[in-house]
């Protein structure tokens, strides 16, 4: 489940310039650094397998797991080994650096003298070159902290997707936090929140030699100096559950607790994980601590009217919005639908007031509701989160399609051919064609799906689809 604080838009008259920094960092260390930890790690693999030594340390490392009582993961590399898949044994020996170790203190008395001296030069070679890779170089050890790494750590990561979503993450909330703190008591905020995740991440086992990359911990620190910063105020919120996507207003502080809350049973519900739970927990710890501590020694840093100044051209929409919700969450229903109808007269028929006017209504499931579902199907130009509700709506409502106009669902077909998953439409298209429905109304939904798989490099189904809108263009 994802909560995120959603409650300003990006306000360039207060650049974030030091958030923009840390951003581009983040995705320079990644290219022109991490990018060659895969050739890296392949060159010290390469020349571990030609120079025959895993058949003379295999033995010896299953004595060293047994030592160091891990046994499951013994098990499962003998199962492997057993199976002839001895790539992932393989590269469990060559990475463990703390077996190497154990090689280099108990070689002399392990292996004949002849050998071990080869074996020596040889192997410290192939483990400079596992070293070089950049999460064993700078990622966090818990046995073996260094304050450089707990510096470093915090500009490195997994994969592409994982420095993605950190850095979208960070923009959402770092703009907010940056304009309020200033620009460098946010960046060695931000440090400082990394360092404390670091740390609380390798407090949970200081004998791990797993190594921690990645700013999620500092983006922990980040989003709890956002919620101390509004304190009470109540502010929106933006939550994705499964399928179920929307919006809710609460005080800010109240979310602090939670998400805390959230890393700790994650932790101790899921120890296999590969998620750093306790670097989460403690960057929300440190940045609520540390943001709160500079409110109360140096205030006048602090610019809480950045949060304070109304959104000029938003605030009065944003205020009728606020005001919806509010008569929403005490069940004041009537109230909730009738503000939303002085809203759309005020500002259109914007598409978030569609939507609460159709949730609103879907509970009778009478004529006003089906007018208001028709408005929110119809609606065009839609972004990638309306677009998705949208196709939940269409998934929900499918036993009452006998009472959708074919004018509705060709716009509703043409919106879903911006989808991924292009079955919604292509079910649209069908569903208009088994009713007879107008040349023009097949026709846009068969123009839009023809686009849609050129998009997605699938040409027949591109071809099939141009072949359909043009027979129904010479048949209008």
């Amino acid at each position: 489940m994802i909560i995120l604080p959603v409650e300003r838009r990006l306000n360039w008259s207060h650049p974030p310039i030091v958030l923009i920094g840390i951003i581009l960092l983040n995705i320079l260390v990644f290219f022109l650094y991490q990018s060659g930890d895969t050739e890296r790690y392949i060159k010290a693999v390469t020349a571990y397998n030609e120079s025959g030594y895993f058949d003379d340390e295999w033995p010896h490392y299953q004595t060293y797991l047994e030592q160091q009582g891990d046994i499951e993961h013994l098990e499962e590399l003998r199962s492997y080994h057993e199976d002839d898949l001895i790539f992932p044994v393989v590269t469990a020996v060559v990475t463990d650096r703390g077996f190497y170790n154990y090689l280099e203190a108990n070689g002399p008395s392990l292996f004949y003298p002849s050998f071990y001296y080869e074996w020596v030069d040889r192997r410290s070679e192939i483990n400079e070159q596992i070293d070089s890779i950049s999460s064993v170089r700078f990622g966090v050890k818990p046995n073996d902290l260094s304050v450089i790494d707990l510096f470093m750590y915090q500009f490195l990561h997994g994969d592409f997707m994982h420095l993605m979503g950190n850095m979208m993450f960070l923009m959402i909330c770092g703009f907010v936090v940056e304009a309020v703190l200033g620009h460098l008591p946010f960046l060695g905020l931000y440090l400082l929140g990394g360092i404390v995740a670091g740390i609380s991440h390798a407090a949970v086992d200081f004998t791990s030699e797993q190594p921690l990359v990645g700013a999620s911990g500092s983006l922990s620190a980040v989003m709890a100096m956002y919620l101390i910063i509004y304190r009470w105020q109540t502010i929106r919120f933006f939550y994705w559950f499964y399928l179920i996507v929307g919006y809710f207003r609460a005080p800010a502080m109240i979310l602090l607790p939670v998400y805390i809350g959230k890393e700790l049973i994650s932790f101790y519900s899921d120890p296999d994980s590969n998620v750093a739970f306790m670097a989460h927990a403690g960057g929300l710890v440190a940045g609520a601590l540390s943001v709160g501590a500079l409110a109360l020694i140096r205030p006048e840093l602090l610019k809480f009217e950045y949060i304070e100044t109304p959104e000029d051209d938003t605030e009065p929409y944003r205020q009728q919005l606020a005001e919806i919700y509010a008569a929403i969450e005490k069940y004041r229903f009537d109230t909730a639908q009738h503000r939303i109808e002085q809203a759309i007269t005020t500002y259109g028929e914007e598409f978030e007031l569609l939507l609460l006017q159709y949730n609103l209504l879907k509970l009778r499931r009478n004529k006003t509701w089906l007018a208001s579902l028709k408005k929110v199907l119809r609606y065009e130009d839609t972004s990638d989160e309306e677009l998705i509700r949208q196709r939940d709506i269409w998934a929900d409502i499918r036993p009452y399609l006998k009472h959708i106009d074919s004018e509705t669902l060709a716009i509703c077909g043409s919106n879903f051919s911006h989808l991924e998953d292009l079955s919604f439409s292509e079910e649209i298209f069908s569903l208009l064609k088994k009713r007879n429905a107008k040349p023009s109304e097949l026709s846009r939904v068969a123009t839009s799906l023809a686009k849609a798989h050129s998009r997605q490099n699938r040409a027949d189904k591109q071809q099939y689809y141009v072949s359909v809108a043009e027979q129904l263009a010479m048949g209008a």
